[in-house]
Order: C-alpha cells, then structure tokens, then sequence
C-alpha cells in the first residue's frame, strides 16, 4: 500500500531520509517514476540492500527508480502505507472544485496556536465560498491537530485506563492496610514488652517499616512476573496509529517505575500501622485498637466508593456497547466475505478496460458453489467516514440549510441487495443499467427526505460530479433504506449510489468486493483468490476479511476501553468485598469475649446478627455514597466514548448500587454467622 503527496510533504513532517532523499517540486508530474520506500519494505523485500537507490524496482508493470528510504518508525498517513511518490495532478484534476478527495497537513509558524489557525482558515473558506458559491459555500475548513486526527480517543481512553489501575492499586493498597493494621493490634502486648523492656519508638518504626518494604517488594517482583506474562494482551490495546512504532517490554525504566511504586506503597500504607506500633506501651492498648479500627472502616469505605465509580464506568460501556449494536445499520453483516481488489494505473488508466476486469471479476466470483450474490464498491459500510461528491438538484435552488455535497459510492449491479440494504422505493440496479443507457442513481432516505420531503424522488435528476468537470444528469431509480456508511454513531449524510458501468471516473473505483454466501464466508478465500488471478494473474487481493470482522472493528476502540475497564472493576470489586469481610472477620475475633458477654446476659442470635449487619451497611453506605458523589464527576470522562445513555444515568448509578450492596452483603454473611453461632461459655474463656 502507498500514497502520494506533494513534493513539501515530507520535509514539513520534519523527518529526513535514512538514504538518498525524497521528491523534489519538479517532480510533481504525473508521468514521474521515483519512489521512496518505508523501511519496513526495504528490510523485508529488498533484504536492506543499502545500494537499493538510484536502481529500479516493478510495481505495477511499470519501472519505478529508488530515490530514497524513511527510517524506521517514520508512517504516513498509517502502517500500512508503505512507499510514497509524487501527488502529480492532471490539470484537468486541479481545475475540479467539486472532488474532496485531498487531506492537507500544514505546520504552524512559531508563537501561532491551532485557534489562531482556525480564524485563519476560515476566513479563507469565506472567501472561497464568496468566489466560487457553487462548490464552496457552506463547505468551510476544519483544523484539527495531527496527532488529535491520527490518535482519536486515544489520550482519553489512556487516562480512563490509568485511573482505572490507580484505583485498582489503591484498592489493594487499602487491603493490605487493613491487614497491616489487625497485625499491629495482634502485636501490641509484644511491642509494649519490648517497649518496658528499652526498645525505643525509632526502633520498632524501622523494624516495622522494614517488614513492610519486604513484602511491598515481594508484590512488586510478582507483579513484574504478570506484567511479562500479560505483555501479548497489551500489545493488543495499542492504537492501530502508533502500532508500528511502539515497542513494550520490561526495560529498566519499567522495572525502576514498579520498584518505585511498590517502595511508595509500602511506605505510605505500612505508616499508619508502623507509628501505631512504635507508640504503643503497656497503658495505651485500648487507644491504638480504637483509632486503627476507625483507620480501617475508613479504608473500607474508600474501597467501597472507589468500586462503584469502576462497575459504574464499565457497566455504562457494556450499555454502549450494546446500544450501538443494536441500531439499525440499514445492512446485514452475517455471511458476508469482503476484500480490496483495487487495480493499478496506469494498467488500468483504460475506464473500458476497468469496467471489464470488475464485470469478469463479479461472473466468476458469483458462479462459485453456494454463493448467493457478489457485488462491489468504492467503500463498504463502517470503513470511510467520507469520500463525498459535489450535489445539484435539477430545477432546484440549493436550501440554505442544507449541504451541498453526498457519500458518493460507485457500486456494481447487485451491491445493495448483497448487503442486504432494503428498497424504500423504485427498484435497484438492474440490466437496463448499461454503460449505453441513460445514467441512472439510487439515493438514500435522507438525501430523499431532504431535497423532496413532501413528495416522491424518482424520476427527479441530480448532477453527483461524474461529469469531470460538466454537469451530467442522473434519474433516480431508487430510493434505499439509510445504510449508516460513516458508523453506528455518526449522523447520516444523504448518499448516492452510482453504477460503475455508467461512468468514467477515475477516482473511486468499485475495488471493495462483498460476497453473500450460505458457507462460512472465509472458506471462500482460495475460490475468491482464484476467480481474481483468472482475471488478472498479477491483480492481489488484500484486506480478505468478513463483514461482522468490519463491524466488530467499528466498536474495537470501546471494546478494548471496556474489556480492561471490566477487568479492573470486577478486581475492584472482589478487592472491595474481600476487604468488607476482612474487617467483619478481624471485628468478630477480637470482640469474641464481648460477644459471648453480651448473649450470657440475653442477648439472641438475632441481636447479634442485627448489629454485626449494620456495622457492614453504615461502612458500605457511606462508601456508596462517597462514590456516587465521585462518579458524577468522574463517568464524564467517558462521554466521548458512550452512544444512546448519559454518563449520568440514574438507573445505571442505581442498579450498580444496589448490586454493590448485595456484594457486601454477601461479604459480611460468613463472619455474621460465625458471630452469631458462638458458644457464650467457650468465648468467656477466651483470653
């Protein structure tokens, strides 16, 4: 895969050559032959032979000479782009103001900011818009950072998922407190002994503190050992932008961070407990029992709060998610095997010679066993938020209000019935569609809707830009139900369908392919593969995948926000609930002579399960109502990501509340029955 710019294109991206150079201006002819090649091509084609340029190497039929190679790392606009050569525009091209095909990248000057930048464009889209009003009024420009534009989402999911494993540590953190806490209420009577006997508070600081680095680094090396097992699974999350130039692995950085932390930890959780134990004496036993347990109801309610913001935010994703797949998509994914079939210029430069490789293609694909029909376009459903055409209405003054161009999708005879998308109106391409019959489109409900809401569409003329340059009249045929092009989430555009034997264009070429079968669709790919090198022995095939893999793609991005999301709520959790009946089960082993006192003089198995229980709902409702109050503000991070519910919803608060409460609940039910179940003359003799 490659792609073409303008000569200043790499050198504004501010990256130099590994070898030889790049293009120069004059270079920017269409009959031009270099190329420069991306490192990752010249490794694993060429072997890094560093004499490569200045030679010529095939593409495409034709001879192409070396002039340079990028260094590693370095992709533009993608991964997958590979070589890149000189934009070269025709002058016929240049002089079209109705094809939007171009994407601009511009470096700010010094001390200018991306608003400033903004103004600047457009005042200049204004002033396009005043001179040339029938292409460019209401169009405007847009600037977007590269980095916001390669990385979408990307920075806020990073900070979700950070906070995520911060209160995840936390959680555990808390945990291991409280243990640290109960093991210094034990060990009171053996520091007040050592403390008669001379030790002084400094010292027992520094041995408690010490026991408490060695486990808090004995976590950390264990934590280091999943690290490196879970390293595949991370691998996964990366952006697909910065998949190419990001390495992971346990460097000394990673190791030096985990260390750092986990000494942090263990200092600033073992603390509490640690100066607890160094103060204590013979007289104070009481005092320090009562200030840790506040100390740990405190880090249980914080382990609460911080567990219902987590099950919060993962379970709004698990609504999205499921939201999104249930809209309606206007097309049907099940069965459907796609791949890109793009052919090459100037092979294919020929528009009859075009159209016959696509026309073959198509017989020989839908004579294949238990293929029910096979089509192709310039862009399937979910992989283009763009690719649009100049729109004019015949007899109709363009509304103020609406825009002025369309999802152009140049489409073979049976594309939409192989999708599946569902007639509204009229028929669908048919054989009196030939490349000799008068030019005929398919519109979607909302371009209908728009420019003909009272009244039928077919039969009226539109000018879709097919008439390089000239306006040339489409009727409308069809009227389809609206296939969301651009996604689930985006709002949809008024869209035509062109057919491929109809028109000359270069541009777009119907090289997306769709085959509906009865089989599992990637068992097609040897017989698809075959039907295309019968065409064209030196035509690839690429990007050979399923219409469900092209939607599950479109919800990757929350997929994977969710699945880490999930996992570290589902452990803030357990973490939670394990430190619920931590507390509970210390509470009943130190109060077991207060317990059986207390059912000596009367007391039912009921009183004490009624206060053992609401000691458990004072620390977890203050818990949820912590977190409640958090998770207002903290679910506001995920608005970019959720479609069809408010990062406020009070039936998603609601609902994870009370499963929180039921989770404690259950967490306190094995030390409230040991409590109720003591024998008062066995817990009276107790020490």
């Amino acid at each position: 895969m490659g792609a073409v710019g303008t000569a200043n294109l790499i050198p504004m991206l501010g990256v130099r050559p590994l070898l030889g150079r790049t293009f120069t201006a004059d270079e920017e002819r269409p009959e031009t032959r270099g190329i420069v090649l991306s490192y990752r091509l010249w490794q694993r084609r060429f072997d890094g032979n560093p004499n490569l340029v200045g030679n010529p190497v095939t593409m495409n039929g034709l001879a192409y000479t070396v002039i340079g190679v990028m260094p590693k790392g370095f992709q533009f606009p993608d991964r997958q782009t590979e070589l890149w050569q000189p934009l070269g525009l025709s002058p016929q091209l240049l002089a079209r103001r109705n094809s939007h095909f171009l994407k601009v990248v511009g470096r700010l000057k010094p001390n200018r900011t991306v608003r400033q930048a903004q103004s600047d464009m457009t005042a200049a889209a204004a002033q396009l818009a005043k001179e040339f009003p029938a292409s460019n009024a209401r169009v405007g420009i847009t600037v977007v950072p590269l980095k916001d534009q390669v990385l979408g989402d990307t920075r806020t999911a990073f900070v979700i998922l950070l906070s995520a494993a911060g209160c995840v540590l936390l959680i555990a953190c808390a945990n291991v407190g409280n243990l640290l806490l109960a093991r210094a209420t034990r060990r009171q009577r053996e520091m007040a002994i050592r403390t008669a006997l001379g030790a002084a508070p400094m010292r027992l600081l520094r041995q408690v503190a010490a026991e408490n680095l060695i486990l808090a680094g004995a976590g950390g090396a264990l934590g280091l050992l999943f690290a490196h097992w879970g390293m595949r699974l991370l691998e996964r999350m990366i952006p697909e932008a910065l998949a190419g130039s990001i390495e992971l692995g346990l460097d000394s950085r990673v190791v030096a961070f985990t260390a750092a932390v986990s000494i942090l930890t263990g200092l600033l959780f073992g603390l509490a407990p640690a100066v607890q134990l160094a103060r204590v004496n013979l007289s104070s036993r009481a005092a320090v029992g009562h200030a840790g347990r506040r100390l740990r109801d405190a880090l249980v309610v914080a382990e609460v709060a911080i567990a219902l913001v987590l099950v919060i935010g993962a379970t709004l994703l698990i609504e999205t998610i499921a939201r999104l797949r249930a809209v309606d998509a206007g097309f049907r994914p099940a069965g459907i095997l796609t791949a890109e079939i793009p052919v090459p210029y100037p092979k294919y430069q020929d528009a009859g010679k075009r159209q016959r490789f696509y026309s073959d293609l198509l017989a020989r694909v839908a004579a294949i066993p238990r293929v029910k029909s096979v089509g192709s376009t310039s862009d399937l459903p979910y992989t283009a938020n763009g690719n649009t055409m100049a729109l004019r209405i015949e007899s109709q003054q363009t509304n103020a209000g609406l825009g002025q161009d369309a999802l152009f999708r140049l489409v073979s005879r049976e594309y939409l019935q192989t999708i599946g998308a569902r007639l509204r109106e009229g028929r669908f391409f048919d054989e009196r569609d030939r490349s000799d019959a008068p030019p005929a489109v398919i519109v979607n409900e909302t371009l209908a809707r728009q420019f003909w809401p009272n009244r039928s569409a077919l039969g009226q003329r539109i000018d879709t830009g097919t008439g390089d340059g000239q306006i040339r009249w489409m009727t409308i045929v069809g009227v389809v139900a609206d296939v969301r092009e651009r996604g689930p989430d985006l709002t949809l555009k008024p869209a035509v369908y062109v057919p491929f034997m109809q028109t000359e264009i270069g541009f777009f070429q119907p090289s997306e392919i769709a085959v509906l079968t009865t089989r599992d669709p990637l068992s097609l790919t040897k017989e698809l593969q075959q039907s295309v090198w019968a065409v064209d022995s030196e035509q690839p095939v690429t990007s050979i995948r399923t219409m469900d893999e092209i939607v599950d793609d479109e919800l990757a991005s929350r997929a994977q926000v969710l699945r880490l999301l999930g996992a570290f709520a589902g452990l803030a959790l357990l973490l939670a609930s394990l430190g619920i009946y931590g507390v509970l089960s210390y509470m009943v082993s130190q109060r077991t002579r207060e317990i059986g006192l207390r059912m000596a003089i009367g007391a039912s198995q009921w009183d004490i399960v009624r206060a053992m229980l609401g000691y458990s709902a004072r620390i977890t409702g203050t818990g949820l109502a912590i977190g409640i109050v958090a998770a207002v503000g903290a679910t506001r991070l995920l608005a970019t990501f959720l479609f069809g519910i408010s990062p406020l919803d009070p039936l998603t608060f609601a609902a994870v509340s009370v499963v929180l409460a039921a989770v404690a609940f259950a967490a306190s039910f094995v030390p409230t029955r040991r409590a109720a179940s003591l024998d008062p003359m066995l817990a009276l003799r107790e020490e």
